[in-house]
């Protein structure tokens, strides 16, 4: 699963900060790296980098923070489910 799809099954379209990030990220889906995953060993850097060459606010790249943690807890998990 990649990031984006992570965000969008669990906040898009929901109430939050997360749920921010996630609705602006669907909003901007041509835009932003939405194949990126914790197999890219650069991930977290190239979503970190987009944000902030859009100029994203402190509050916003906390969010993303929080948020990546989660998504590598979650693919940690898939990932062991599976073997």
């Amino acid at each position: 699963m990649t990031f984006f799809e992570y965000m969008r099954e669990h906040y898009f379209g929901k109430e939050g900060r997360k749920s921010d990030l996630a609705d602006d990220m669907v909003s901007d889906e041509a835009e932003f790296p939405a194949r990126v995953s914790t197999k890219d060993r650069d991930g977290h850097r190239i979503i970190r980098d987009y944000l902030e060459s859009c100029r994203a606010c402190d509050a916003c790249l906390e969010v993303f923070e929080e948020c990546w943690e989660e998504y590598v807890v979650c693919e940690k998990s898939r990932s062991n489910t599976a073997s």
